[in-house]
């Protein structure tokens, strides 16, 4: 139902032949879940007769991401997806399965990988054994947030990068609550960049932040890196200047070396 909900919000208007559509359910089921909706919604949604569209009336739904919407109708194979919804985000996250389901097992039985790791210091790759307690999914790639048997120290790996991984029998002895990179959170404050016109740092906090000057982002400390590369954030007004920056971390000088996060032996 929180589907349907949320397909409604996205497209204005939601009818019988649009649930069909996108669950493949008969008709009856169709009215049925509508119904539902129709109560779920409350005064947030209107409909001019009983066989009308249900429409979508809340002024002050706040703002937020539609990706919810997109992965709703891509999840359905909504024709909408390559009719007038493209999605031109590029995915270089291809992981080996084997290699994914070996490393969630040792996630979850807290024991450790041997694993085969190609790096810049190592492209052929070389034998490493780690303990993740962790997955993230960066923006174009998936990580695995580990010990490092030979570095001693946490690191973060590549899982595209992994040749092969295999379980061993060696217990997890530094778990997550000793990863204080991990669990230390920082604050981002972004804004927009300051050498852009009044104009323009007005537009450019309208479609970031609407009705504030500033945006705070919260992240962890070892995953800062990722969240600055990924929306292109400056960290230096003089040395990252626009065009090529539009936003600017505000607080950098009081942060932590935001790029001395160590990706192992990349």
């Amino acid at each position: 139902m929180s589907n349907l909900e949320t397909v409604l919000t996205w497209e204005g208007a939601i009818d019988n032949e649009r649930i069909r559509q996108l669950l493949d359910v008969k008709a009856v089921w169709a009215s049925r879940l509508m119904g539902e909706l129709v109560k779920r919604m409350g005064r947030r949604a209107r409909r001019a007769s009983a066989h009308a569209p249900l429409e979508f009336a809340d002024p002050r739904s706040a703002r937020r991401s539609p990706d919810e919407y997109l992965q709703i109708v891509s999840h359905h194979q909504d024709r909408l997806v390559g009719g007038f919804v493209e999605d031109a985000r590029i995915d270089l996250s291809a992981v080996a399965p084997q290699v994914f389901s070996t490393l969630f097992r040792a996630v979850k039985q807290q024991t450790g990988v041997q694993i085969i790791y190609r790096s810049m210091s190592s492209p052929a790759g070389s034998e490493r054994i780690i303990f993740p307690h962790a997955f993230v999914r960066a923006p174009r790639r998936w990580h695995v947030r580990a010990w490092c048997a030979q570095r001693l120290g946490y690191r973060d790996f590549t899982l595209g990068r992994m040749a092969s991984a295999e379980l061993v029998d060696t217990l997890n002895m530094n778990p997550q609550d000793g990863d204080a990179e991990w669990l230390r959170m920082l604050e981002l404050v972004v804004v927009a960049h300051p050498a852009l016109s009044v104009a323009q740092q007005e537009m450019i906090a309208h479609e970031y932040f609407p009705g504030a000057r500033a945006m705070r982002l919260r992240v962890r400390e070892c995953l800062a890196s990722y969240a600055i590369q990924d929306l292109r954030l400056a960290l230096d007004a003089s040395r990252q200047a626009p065009p090529n920056y539009q936003l600017l971390v505000s607080n950098a000088t009081k942060l932590p070396p935001l790029f001395s996060q160590k990706e192992s032996f990349s």
